[in-house]
């Protein structure tokens, strides 16, 4: 009885790890997706921030290509 609890236990225990590494994932979060700067002369050069989080428990890899 004891050696099937026992392996139970750790069957258990692979389930419940596999389970939280497959769910684990980046998770992005934007709080302005827009932003309208108004009118503005040609050749002006506005700035402006957006804020990005990652929520989620693994790595968020932003990358960019050139315009």
């Amino acid at each position: 009885m004891k050696k099937s609890s026992f392996f139970l236990f750790i069957m258990l225990a692979i389930c419940l790890f596999f389970a939280n590494s497959a769910s684990a994932a980046p998770k992005i979060l934007i709080d302005e997706y827009v932003y309208n700067a108004g009118n503005l002369p040609q050749g002006k050069t506005i700035v402006h921030d957006f804020i990005i989080k990652n929520t989620g428990d693994r790595p968020l890899e932003i990358s960019t290509e050139p315009c």
